[in-house]
């Protein structure tokens, strides 16, 4: 249950963001990039949740991996900078880690 809260709030705090700096519509384009915060959240969850099993470094890497190419292709699609994607991908890890630290 605290993934499906992980990624709600994170939808939530790209859209807050979106909002107050007034770049992108909440589903398109501008900082931060929701697609970028929604998979390195993923990531994060992924890697908390996978601590304990045998295989959690390959794990993690994997899911690294795919929100890599999640971010890399958005900003080739040309809907994203660099920029709004590195943003993202900040803040979809630590609405993980925050929430996974404080319900966890």
């Amino acid at each position: 249950h605290i993934v499906v809260v992980v990624m709600i709030v994170t939808v939530i705090a790209v859209i807050a963001v979106k909002a107050y700096t007034g770049r992108g519509t909440p589903l398109r384009g501008g900082f931060p990039s929701g697609h970028a915060a929604a998979a390195f959240a993923a990531w994060a969850a992924i890697t908390i949740i996978s601590e304990p099993l045998r295989h959690a470094v390959l794990i993690s890497t994997m899911a690294f991996l795919m929100a890599l190419l999640v971010a890399q292709s958005r900003v080739e699609a040309g809907i994203h900078s660099i920029v709004e994607v590195a943003a993202g991908a900040v803040l979809g890890t630590c609405v993980a880690i925050a929430i996974f630290q404080i319900w966890g």
